[in-house]
């Protein structure tokens, strides 16, 4: 099994080849910083936005040339203890009734599409963890979960650059026995590569 800190660094190095293509450096030339909140953030790019993630063997980053951009990835079979107490402590209060709603059998995979969800949005912010994951509040847009819109309930927090108040998430099917959502400011929509 992969270690938390080789997945980190393989994260990262996925950033830096993404970063490379587009801006036509070498990976290793690609210089990736981390804010005080732990944000990777690309010096020599101002405008641009970055984000990784990783869960047991996955590795998965983001870049947006203009702007922010968040990912997020879990692994479905993760350990979810007392699993009432995280729905309220992480979602909101329509967020953990429509999750409660849901039969058992897919009350898990509900709750990490919200949660990647959620994470994407913070990670996309710059502020993570820092900040209360029910100040993010998730609206479906459709049965299947592909899409779905968040909204920042939260005021700008001396954010370090303008933000958007709206949020389309976008669940990335191909990782199996995961779940990832790619966020991104409501005007945009997603390319994978």
């Amino acid at each position: 099994m992969t270690s938390v800190r080789a997945s980190y660094v393989a994260a990262r190095d996925v950033l830096r080849s993404l970063v490379a293509e587009w801006s036509g450096a070498t990976p290793t030339g690609v210089q990736l910083l981390r804010t005080p909140l732990g944000a990777p953030y690309l010096p020599e790019h101002q405008s641009a936005g970055c984000s990784l993630s990783h869960a047991g063997e996955v590795v998965i980053a983001a870049l947006r040339p203009l702007g922010p951009v968040g990912i997020d990835v879990e692994l479905l079979t993760r350990p979810l203890a007392d699993f009432g107490a995280l729905l309220r402590i992480a979602c909101t209060d329509a967020e953990r009734i429509a999750i409660e709603a849901r039969p058992p059998a897919e009350q898990r995979e509900r709750f990490l599409t919200a949660w990647t969800g959620k994470e994407a949005v913070l990670k996309a912010l710059g502020v993570g963890l820092s900040v209360d994951p029910r100040d993010v509040a998730i609206e479906e847009v459709d049965e299947a979960g592909h899409t779905a819109v968040a909204r920042r309930l939260m005021p700008d927090q001396g954010l370090r650059a303008p933000t958007a108040d709206t949020w389309h998430l976008h669940r990335i099917r191909e990782i199996v026995d995961h779940v990832a959502t790619i966020a991104l400011p409501a005007c945009e929509t997603p390319r994978h590569g």
